[in-house]
């Protein structure tokens, strides 16, 4: 043991070199646990650090429900909003069920339909549904238990059979198949309560439409325009743009 090694030891109260070498352990046992807790501080100042980055730049506020979503289980719609998936689906089911609400739309854009948020299966409805939507003269089967759209084929055929329940459908006057030209009567209930309603029929596909309130201007869903009053196409007859108190009266 060196003079100042002993003379160190001496001072502090130990007697013997074991003693010192003892110490000695100690103390680098002490210099090594200090070296450790600094290392862990460090450690966790870096995790604070990359917890507080910006949520901005790997999370977006989804804008229906306003909560916090990463980037990759979102959707960014064509006006640069952020949709999750919690949100997305529901917009979509709705509107497979309400024609007002198709095609979902952000800002009155359309909103993708994304089979990574949405399923395989919710995006073939979506893309059948928008098929039928644009059908100018849809035609749907005519048994009420199945009322299935019948999509158009290349070949349009008069008569329809229908994939689902197997019932032929009329295309042109909507009913089952039949022999012979398309007799447009109705049962004798629905043509009483047609009549009390007043109820105006398409002249172009001869279905029965009911006012319930607005103007006379009536667009069918196979497209033609036509005035609810009279029954002409319409701009080409002299009623008025609307008589609300025929129209109190019609819904009284």
């Amino acid at each position: 043991m060196s003079n100042v090694s002993m003379g160190t030891a001496m001072s502090m109260g130990l007697e013997t070199e074991d003693d010192l070498s003892k110490y000695e352990k100690r103390r680098n046992s002490s210099n090594s646990l200090r070296i450790d807790i600094q290392q862990l501080g460090d450690s966790i100042e870096n995790a604070i650090n990359l917890t507080d980055s910006p949520k901005s730049e790997i999370w977006h506020e989804c804008v229906s429900c306003r909560d916090d979503h990463p980037k990759d289980e979102m959707i960014k719609t064509k006006c640069s909003h952020f949709y999750c998936k919690a949100c997305l689906v529901p917009l979509f089911k709705n509107a497979l069920r309400d024609e007002s609400l198709f095609p979902p739309q952000c800002c009155k854009k359309p909103i993708a339909a994304s089979e990574k948020m949405l399923g395989s299966a919710l995006v073939q409805k979506h893309r059948e549904k928008a098929i039928e939507l644009n059908d100018p003269d849809r035609t749907y089967c005519s048994d009420s238990k199945c009322a299935q759209y019948l999509p158009r084929k290349p070949i349009r055929n008069r008569v329809c059979k229908c994939a689902s329940c197997g019932v032929r459908t009329c295309r042109k006057c909507k009913k089952r198949d039949h022999q012979g030209t398309c007799v447009y009567k109705l049962d004798a209930l629905l043509e009483e309560l047609a009549d009390s309603k007043q109820w105006q029929r398409c002249s172009n596909c001869s279905r029965l439409i009911e006012l319930s309130t607005g103007c006379y201007h009536i667009t069918c869903i196979c497209k033609y325009e036509f005035c609810y009053f009279c029954g002409k196409r319409w701009k080409t007859c002299d009623c008025s743009f609307a008589d609300e108190e025929n129209l109190y009266e019609r819904d009284a």
